[in-house]
């Protein structure tokens, strides 16, 4: 008994076949695409576009799109060797567009020079200045790179150089391209050109060069920031305000758990509000005060069930009924030294909300009370 042979059922699998085609053709193209580029002829490198002077066109573009595509997505050893075909011929092709769909290649850098960082050992005999003269740059260009003060260099040290006149950069972690370029003056182009960039793109602590960037002075090595002048609107006068090392100790000082009235009667950012503050909050502090404060120049007869004196005492207030334009003064004392002055706190002093720290003469201590 023989079996009948099933015929073929051309109806079912028809649906198939154009998909069947175009895998077919797709990895024909990804096998073009994927001969090593480095000795095929046909190699579209910026190298062999510079010497050859090639022209592409906007179709030959777009089949090195989808081969770069495609070879990533199957993991080709070839890939990145397409990828960086593709995204050259790309950065040349947005660079200048011709008429007929042809692009020229653009004078984006000399690629016969070297490229990139060029690290250098300083060898006996050599100085800063040979060192410039050899590759071409500027001493500063080479102290700015390696963040040097000055020109002194010893047999041995390592040198980072640019390979061009501009200098070495170290990329930090919120940096792009553009803003390298617009904030050191250099041209995007150039910067992915001459550091080999195309594809790999830049990272956090990468060494890249910049070609005819210059630091801002407030980032060269040797900037000396002004020194910083305080002027002091001082409200307290008279000849009890005499300070000497005035130091601010803070500014826009508050604690709202302190507030006007309740708990402290002190109005905030006043001499008054600070001193029953500190005396509420200080481990130096005699003791919390009672809630009769108000101005600075009653203290004295407010809180004279505290103990008042005219002898300072380390966690005491210090306070005069004079200056602060008539409203008196208060402040804490929080040492006394060894040749009679005290060092005290304050607010209001150097401006509301100020805090400051000074020194009291022993000269001046006198004409203070003193409430313990």
């Amino acid at each position: 008994m023989t079996k009948n042979k099933k015929k073929f059922n051309f109806e079912r699998y028809k649906g198939i076949i154009p998909y069947f085609l175009v895998g077919i053709l797709t990895l024909v193209l990804v096998f073009i695409g994927s001969v090593d580029k480095h000795s095929s002829s046909a190699n579209l490198s910026l190298d062999t576009f510079v010497a050859n002077d090639y022209t592409v066109s906007v179709d030959q573009l777009s089949e090195l799109y989808m081969v770069a595509d495609l070879s990533d997505a199957l993991g080709l050893a070839s890939a990145p060797d397409v990828a960086s075909n593709y995204v050259i011929t790309s950065t040349l092709f947005d660079s200048g567009q011709t008429s007929i769909g042809k692009i020229e290649k653009p004078n984006i850098t000399d690629i016969t020079v070297s490229r990139g960082v060029v690290e250098h050992v300083v060898a006996d005999g050599e100085s800063m200045d040979t060192i410039a003269a050899k590759y071409g740059v500027s001493t500063d260009e080479i102290r700015w790179s390696n963040g040097m003060k000055d020109t002194d260099v010893s047999p041995g040290d390592l040198l980072y150089i640019p390979s061009v006149s501009g200098i070495v950069y170290t990329v930090k972690s919120d940096d792009t391209i553009e803003s390298i370029a617009e904030k050191y003056g250099s041209n995007v182009a150039e910067i992915i050109a001459l550091n080999d960039l195309e594809v790999s793109g830049i990272g956090e602590g990468m060494r890249i060069v910049i070609k005819n960037g210059s630091l801002p002075e407030t980032e060269r090595p040797e900037y000396v920031p002004p020194r910083r002048t305080t002027t002091y609107n001082y409200t307290y006068l008279g000849d009890s305000s005499s300070r000497q090392n005035v130091q601010v100790i803070a500014t826009g000082f508050y604690d709202s758990a302190y507030s006007y009235p309740n708990p402290n009667p002190g109005v905030p950012g006043w001499c008054t509000w600070y001193a029953w503050y500190w005396r509420a909050t200080s481990p130096l502090s005699l003791g919390e005060l009672g809630h009769e404060g108000r101005n600075a120049n009653t203290w004295n007869y407010n809180y004279s069930y505290r103990g008042v004196g005219n002898t300072p005492a380390v966690g005491a207030v210090f306070q005069s009924p004079y200056g602060g334009g008539g409203y008196g003064h208060v402040g804490v004392v929080v040492g006394i030294n060894d040749d009679g002055s005290i060092v005290v706190q304050e607010m209001n002093y150097a401006g509301r909300y100020v805090v400051t720290q000074a020194t009291i003469p022993a000269s001046s201590v006198g004409n203070f009370n003193y409430i313990y």
